[in-house]
């Protein structure tokens, strides 16, 4: 009895503790799924099933929506750097209602899939479903899919992971993504920046595709990368690259006209990159290895992924080559500000007003260009011709000047020579302007000569004979040929300065000239030379065969000039006709004395003396030009200023141009009122010279030639006046 209640006991117990450890087995059951559950939703995965990558032949079901084409991640668990789920997860234990378009737009830019309302999921899985190709869709869905994307490629794709096949998927899928969704721009410099990384890692550094951009500041690492590659290499950099270099620097920039108008900077800085680098700048490798900061789209990868490339060094921390470019950059910038400014301003970009603003190798090929340069063409039908200037600022879409000073006129050969036209007088080429209402000639093609003191010496031949030719009131062709033939028969003369002196030629013999700017250059010219350069007038002089009274008393005033006795111009100029003062070959004919243009010369040695004194008194103009731009005492050519605007123009002459703030305290120093001491300075240029000193603006422009001309004009005529 006592046996059977033992037994009956220990079957109840055995029976209650069975129940009871079921009872905790369910229990502990339960805990797990709603823990599971919670841990999904949550985004930590717990002991959850690891996720599977999806290639571009598969299509995997989640909540029941069937993903073609694939290139996603599905299941329960893929970590990020965290310790949480993935963003991209598609997470099949998490629910997705239907009913939500995905067109509805969305806060933000990151989403996280499981963060998001089921509403939500069931709008990102019909998207997905639909072929990923709704252009209506919000984008931020769009980020959810190329995060996945992107982790595929920076992170698995660095393990080994993931084939060059798959590789090209991924790059097919995103440039198709970014035909449909590239407008966005956040979207489109990701979506760049991850091509252009993928490059870099996997690709032919000797073949970039055609998608890669490096224009976008997005992809600035992996650029970093390509003109590594040139620098390990000890290859030229092509200008494009450069200036890339100096767009994606993070010190550097361009400025607005670069901004404003992108492609012709793009073209005027390569072609001064050629002129100044050749093939390319070179630079050479330093010891830094390269390392890449990846800026990823998702948040499961944080900011930055640092990718070392030790074969390649980091060309980016120089410093050297960059200011190089900057400072290239900076002035093609500079030349294309007035256009961008006139642009700005509502102008037309074909208009003749923009031709002439831009830089002249940016005109070949413009069609304003074009149409300027035939108009100008059609303007000098003979090479040269002498043109009105008011014709040729028409056609430049200008107005003409009140006043043709020095700046004017450099400005007017400038725009000229943008198309390729060149004009006499070029106050930049023979160093004094035209006449305001005159005309100049117009040569073609202008090529600027070299500052060379054979040219310098000829172009004062040019005037002094246009001068002596002119002295009997009109200049004959005859007394031009003469001139001429001193120009082609010079050997040491360039075909270019020929043309720029056969032009001057043309307008000098046609405008009345006047001796402005010739005292100071001749009156030191030795004793022999000026009777050897006495002799060549007269000889132009008479090259008409006739001697009239007035023009013996113009050349003895030339004579004047030199430092000659008046009273010997007579007797050259009879001596000329005569025949005994130049070469043989002079005829009588019925209209007068004419002259064989292929004998006519000078003889070689007197010649030869002309030219090289001339050239050595041109030589040494500019060494003289600073001493002559100190004024000289009141009883000089200052004697119509006062002491203190004689003290404010000792010290404008001191440079060319000031700002007008510096200007105004100079006059405020000297109690001077700023307007006023101009007008009183140009009064005064005008009374010796006949053109102002200074043009008033900011800056202010001090004609600093036009200075030296009055001073040492005032010096001469107190040394050596003239009869």
């Amino acid at each position: 009895m006592e046996l059977f209640l033992v037994a009956f006991v220990m079957t109840v117990l055995y029976r209650i503790a069975r129940a009871l450890f079921r009872l905790a087995a369910g229990r502990k059951e339960r805990e797990s799924k709603e823990k599971l559950l919670k841990d999904a939703e949550t985004g930590r995965p717990g002991a959850a099933e690891p996720a599977r990558w999806f290639g571009s032949m598969e299509a995997p079901s989640v909540n029941g929506y069937s993903v073609p084409g694939g290139l996603v991640y599905v299941g329960e668990k893929l970590l990020d750097y965290s310790g949480f789920n993935d963003p991209c997860l598609l997470n099949p234990s998490l629910r997705a209602a239907p009913g939500l378009s995905p067109s509805v737009p969305l806060p933000g830019q990151r989403l996280s899939y499981g963060k998001v309302t089921p509403e939500q999921r069931g709008a990102y899985l019909s998207w997905l479903a639909g072929g990923r190709n709704d252009p209506d869709t919000a984008v931020p869905y769009v980020f959810l899919f190329f995060y996945g994307l992107e982790r595929r490629l920076m992170v698995d794709g660095q393990r080994g992971l993931v084939s060059p096949e798959e590789r090209s998927d991924i790059v097919l899928e995103i440039l198709r993504l970014l035909q449909i969704y590239g407008e966005n721009r956040v979207f489109r410099g990701h979506a760049r920046n991850l091509l252009a990384m993928e490059w870099i890692l996997w690709g032919n550094p000797d073949d970039r595709p055609g998608y890669i951009d490096f224009t976008d500041r997005y992809c600035a690492e992996p650029f970093a990368a390509v003109l590594a590659r040139y620098a390990a290499l000890d290859r030229p950099i092509p200008a494009e690259t450069a200036l890339q270099w100096l767009i994606l620097h993070p010190e550097q920039g361009l400025k607005t006209p670069a901004r404003r108008c992108p492609d012709l900077f793009r073209k005027l800085f390569s072609l001064r990159y050629a002129e100044k680098f050749g093939e390319g700048m070179v630079i050479h490798p330093n010891r830094t290895p390269l390392t890449l900061t990846y800026r990823a789209a998702t948040p499961s990868l944080g900011d930055r992924l640092r990718i070392r490339i030790p074969r390649l060094p980091n060309p980016f921390i120089l410093t050297a080559p960059v200011k190089k470019l900057a400072a290239l950059a900076a002035v093609c910038a500079d030349d294309l500000d007035g256009y961008s400014r006139f642009l700005a301003r509502g102008g037309s970009p074909e208009s003749p007003e923009a031709a002439i603003l831009l830089p002249a190798e940016l005109l070949t090929g413009a069609p304003a260009g074009e149409a300027v340069r035939e108009r100008l063409a059609r303007l000098c039908p003979e090479n040269p011709s002498l043109t009105d200037t008011a014709k040729i600022f028409a056609v430049l879409g200008q107005t003409p000047p009140p006043k043709m000073d020095r700046k004017r006129a450099a400005a007017l050969a400038d725009a000229l020579g943008g198309f390729n036209f060149g004009m006499a007088p070029d106050p930049g080429i023979h160093g004094f302007p035209p006449s305001t209402d005159g005309p100049v000639a117009l040569f073609y093609p202008r090529v600027v000569p070299p500052a060379r003191e054979e040219f310098a010496a000829l172009t004062a031949l040019v005037r002094l004979g246009s001068l002596a030719a002119q002295a009997s009131g009109e200049a004959t062709e005859g007394e031009r040929r003469v001139v001429e033939n001193l120009i082609s028969s010079n050997d040491a003369l360039s075909p270019e300065e020929k043309r720029s002196l056969s032009a001057l030629a043309l307008w000098a013999f046609a405008v009345p000239q006047g001796a402005a700017g010739l005292r100071g250059i001749l009156r030191s010219l030795p004793e022999e030379t000026k009777r050897s350069l006495g002799r060549l007038l007269g000889a132009i002089a008479a090259a008409d065969g006739r001697v009239d009274p007035a023009e013996v008393r113009a050349i003895g005033k030339l004579y004047g000039y030199l430092g000659l006795n008046s009273d010997q111009a007579a007797r050259d100029i009879h001596a000329a006709v005569s025949g005994t003062a130049v070469p043989s070959g002079g005829t009588e004919t019925k209209e007068g004395f004419s002259l064989d243009m292929d004998l006519i010369r000078l003889r070689e040695e007197e010649t030869r003396q002309v030219n090289g004194v001339l050239r050595e008194i041109f030589s040494s103009t500019e060494e003289e030009t600073l001493p002559a731009q100190k004024p000289p005492e009141a009883d000089g050519p200052l004697a119509g200023l006062d002491s203190p605007h004689r003290e404010l123009l000792s010290a404008l002459l001191k440079r060319e141009t000031w700002r007008r703030e510096e200007y105004g305290s100079l006059c405020a120093s000297l109690s001077l009122p700023p307007d006023g001491a101009l007008e009183i300075l140009n009064e005064w240029a005008f009374s010796s010279a006949g053109a102002p000193l200074a043009e008033d603006g900011d800056p202010v422009f001090i004609d600093l030639s036009l200075a030296e001309e009055v001073l040492s004009h005032g010096q001469q005529k107190d040394e050596n006046p003239a009869p």
